[in-house]
């Protein structure tokens, strides 16, 4: 009889199935021993904010219940996942963990003084260059299309009457589109409204005359520049938010990456692909 049932598949089964789950009770023991899911109040506060952010509004009671179900749902999933170990190599969680470690990085940098005048201005001088304001001109201007019949005729017609100081004829006005008069205006503006090298030329343009033709992506243009400003560095009192901006997100980099590099130390990286160069697998290993 006995022999009978230790050849029977089910019992085999049933065998199977009862070290597995011993296994998995004893390797998870911690987590079936902590299966109390607690809702304390900052937890619930934070439940209540996160719901007020998303509705522009605080919850009622029906919006209590839900958003309570909602929340232990997630745990009892999120700890069962955790117990069938689902996270591992899930590189979804990994990157999300790992930007939430570098956002911890980054609150570690908030916790220090606010910057200083003096410090900014430093950081001014230092990088100069992230703040130059790019050249800017105030012309007008008339377009003679590219292919247009007779357009140079026309335009050496109408360059001789305009030095002559007549105005820009009504037919003439906005052509193509475009507006005759430009108020000051960056060459980093004009670039992305004519293309073609137009901007650039206009820094070789005199002052107060009609020149032209002057190339663009659109044909050949006839100027007249009324306004010329050069490359400058704007006053600190101007720019000092911007300043303090880009001082502050480039401080946040460098303690990201000074906190990822005090953790790092704390690891050991074995590089064993074959495929590696040496030179770069040295990268990563002590000294």
């Amino acid at each position: 009889m006995i022999k009978r049932l230790v050849k029977e598949p089910f019992i085999h089964f049933l065998i199977l199935g009862f070290l597995i789950f011993a296994v998995y009770f004893w390797v998870n023991r911690n987590q079936i021993e902590n299966n109390h899911i607690v809702i304390d109040q900052s937890e619930f506060e934070h439940l209540k904010n996160l719901w007020s952010i998303q509705w522009k509004k605080e919850p009622e009671k029906t919006d209590i219940q839900a958003l309570l179900d909602r929340y232990i749902r997630q745990e009892v999933f999120y700890r069962e996942a955790l117990a069938l170990n689902l996270d591992h190599n899930d590189e979804i969680i990994k990157k999300r963990l790992s930007q939430k470690m570098e956002a911890v990085a980054t609150d570690l940098n908030t916790l220090t003084q606010p910057p200083t005048d003096e410090q900014l201005k430093k950081y001014l001088s230092q990088h100069a260059a992230l703040f130059m304001q790019p050249s800017s001109y105030a012309f007008k201007q008339i377009v003679f299309p590219a292919g247009e019949a007779d357009s140079t005729q026309k335009l050496n017609t109408l360059l001789a009457q305009l030095k002559q100081g007549g105005s820009i004829p009504e037919n003439d006005l906005n052509r193509l589109g475009i507006p005759s008069e430009w108020s000051l205006t960056p060459v980093t503006d004009l670039d992305n409204a004519f293309g073609g090298g137009f901007a650039q030329a206009l820094d070789k343009l005199p002052l107060h005359q009609w020149v032209g033709p002057v190339s663009s992506g659109f044909g050949e243009h006839l100027v007249f520049i009324e306004t010329k400003e050069k490359t400058q560095l704007p006053e600190f009192a101007e720019i000092k938010d911007e300043v303090e901006r880009e001082y502050k997100y480039q401080t946040e980099l460098e303690t990201q990456d000074r906190v990822y590099k005090e953790l790092l130390a704390k690891y050991n990286v074995s590089i064993t692909a074959k495929d590696i160069p040496s030179d770069i697998s040295l990268l990563y290993t002590k000294k």
